[in-house]
């Protein structure tokens, strides 16, 4: 399902758990379907398992574009899933694991996802994130020995606007782009902007692009057969669908989530979008650049596109 269908779903179900209707028979009617793997319960469900760590570590692998030796091989889950409780989603992240290195630093990896960006607070929340896993790996009053931190962040808004690269790695530098401190990595990967231009990055076929087709597919419910020949993407797909979650997988925690999705896509029924495509034809009118339309309208790249195609025949 995509983020507005399952948002939609989860609202169902609240409203059939609390009308005392039969939740299981709810379920079961959706049993064939996907869920949305980027869902705050669902990802954690499906990669903050022991039986899913290889999933997990590929995707880690991939996100941090580690090859070789460099790659992490057996990390250990620090906040394992547990049915029903996903922690204090303020201070605690998505996923946590440690990786052993033997002598040298461990790694310390952690996953975050994040669909809105809050007026840029998420930057500031990002940054608080990396200073509280950073003073955890020192017990209070010992000498400062640091892990290698890696904090991963898959995100639906665009940080770098002007820049053409949908992964980003963030680090402490200089002036003249020396690295001032190696062990303490952000990994910024923009998946509304990789998704957004599927033209510009066709012939990126590394790791983390493959995954991010991968998850789209199975979000949107397409074709998935050119996937299915990888073993994890396979594992992947088993484990999206809905037969695997249980009424106690679907906790009312689950469903902070929703809300905004919600209240957007019932927004474009009552009309919203009539009204963001008349905003869009304006701005069109006004040659305002389409980065500032889409922040604006909210509207899909193609739509707008599409609008500007017709006004320009109209002229």
């Amino acid at each position: 399902m995509t983020r507005e269908e399952f948002a939609l779903f989860l609202k169902e179900l609240r409203n059939v758990q609390e009308k005392g209707g039969d939740v299981d028979a709810y379920i079961k009617r959706h049993e064939n379907r996907n869920v949305y793997f980027y869902n705050d319960g669902c990802i954690k469900k499906i990669l903050a398992s022991e039986k899913n760590l290889a999933l997990t570590t590929d995707l880690i692998n991939a996100a941090l574009n580690l090859v070789g030796s460099d790659r992490i091989e057996n990390p250990k889950l620090v906040n394992p899933y547990v049915p029903g409780e996903l922690g204090h989603r303020s201070i605690e992240p998505d996923l946590l694991l440690t990786n052993e290195r033997g002598e040298v630093p461990r790694d310390r990896i952690s996953i975050e996802i994040q669909h809105e960006d809050h007026k840029s607070l998420y930057s500031d929340r990002l940054v608080f994130c990396v200073a509280r896993l950073t003073n955890n790996m020192v017990p209070k009053g010992a000498v400062p020995k640091l892990e290698n931190l890696h904090v991963i962040s898959f995100q639906f808004f665009d940080t770098f606007k002007d820049s053409p690269n949908y992964r980003h790695t963030v680090q402490l530098r200089n002036q003249e782009q020396m690295v001032y401190f190696d062990r303490q990595t952000v990994t910024l990967i923009e998946v509304g902007k990789f998704l957004r231009h599927p033209e510009k990055f066709a012939s990126d076929n590394c790791r983390i692009a493959l995954w991010l087709r991968a998850i789209d597919a199975l979000n949107r419910e397409v074709d998935f057969s050119r996937y299915e020949n990888d073993p994890v993407f396979r594992v992947l797909q088993n484990e999206v669908r809905m037969c695997n979650f249980s009424p106690r997988n679907m906790s009312n925690s689950w469903m902070k989530d929703y809300d905004d999705a919600v209240l957007r896509y019932e927004g474009f029924l009552d009309g919203a979008q009539d009204k963001a495509r008349e905003m869009a034809r304006d701005m069109l009118i006004d040659n305002e650049p389409i980065e500032k339309i889409l922040k604006y309208t909210k509207l899909s790249e193609s739509e707008i596109l599409s609008i500007k195609a017709s006004l320009e025949q109209k002229r």
